[in-house]
């Protein structure tokens, strides 16, 4: 089914609005620390943000929250879903080499997000407080809306070899942001990437585990996509 340039922008639009939804009300809440959870060293994590540790309450803490913040994957595919889907509600035929990484890139690490989220955090890192709110969207709605919108939408005929690899490197710079900070810090944002417990050869067995799952739903979806491209023969 074809749809109309118009149709195709109010989807990237809805798309958006999930994506930057999500992200802004985790952004509120650790600005204004409005989620309390526990001491990284001395309690059992019960949130998914806050994994780093335990600062001061209310606007005092906050320049130490919101950088634990972007330091988790979820949030990182939540803004470039963020502003890739934007990218496409204000021009739905915008085109570019690097835009086409990019816009792979949301699909394959919103997916990831959704996928370990729910099958290995979530059952884990109950949300607390608002957070029960911000969550579903971050690691459901707006994973399954992207998803679903880049098989009705697009945009058709982008994913290739070339264009997987390339996307690959923005999650693999977020791996290596992530283990140096972590050296230096002491603290990771997952329990997966904690060397100091799990030590660097089980971290990077399980990277490169999820790496290989990656490939695995990029090529998925590019069949996908090379199936919806193909024209229709004339009979």
């Amino acid at each position: 089914m074809a749809f109309s340039t118009k149709t195709k922008r109010n989807l990237f639009g809805i798309n958006a609005l999930s994506a930057w939804l999500g992200f802004g009300m985790s952004f509120l809440i650790e600005l204004f620390g409005l989620v309390k959870t526990p001491k990284y060293a001395d309690a059992p994590v019960t949130s998914l943000f806050g994994y780093f540790g335990d600062y001061a309450d209310g606007l005092a803490g906050a320049p130490e929250r919101i950088i634990d913040l972007f330091s988790y994957f979820t949030i990182w595919s939540q803004i470039a879903v963020g502003i890739i889907m934007t990218l496409l509600y204000l021009n739905p035929t915008r085109d570019g080499k690097l835009f086409r990484v990019l816009r792979i890139d949301t699909v394959l690490m919103i997916t990831v997000t959704g996928v370990v989220y729910n099958l290995l955090l979530g059952p884990n890192y109950p949300p607390q407080g608002l957070n029960q709110i911000s969550s579903p969207i971050q690691h459901t709605i707006t994973p399954l809306i992207t998803v679903l919108i880049f098989i009705i939408a697009g945009p058709r005929g982008w994913f290739n070899l070339k264009n997987i690899v390339a996307a690959l490197v923005l999650p693999i710079v977020y791996v290596f942001y992530t283990l140096f900070r972590g050296a230096i810090i002491d603290k990771y944002p997952y329990d997966f990437f904690d060397v100091v417990v799990n030590g660097y050869a089980n971290v990077i067995v399980f990277v490169l585990g999820i790496l290989f799952a990656s490939i695995i739903v990029a090529v998925f979806y590019w069949g996908i996509d090379k199936a919806l491209t193909k024209k229709p023969t004339a009979t």
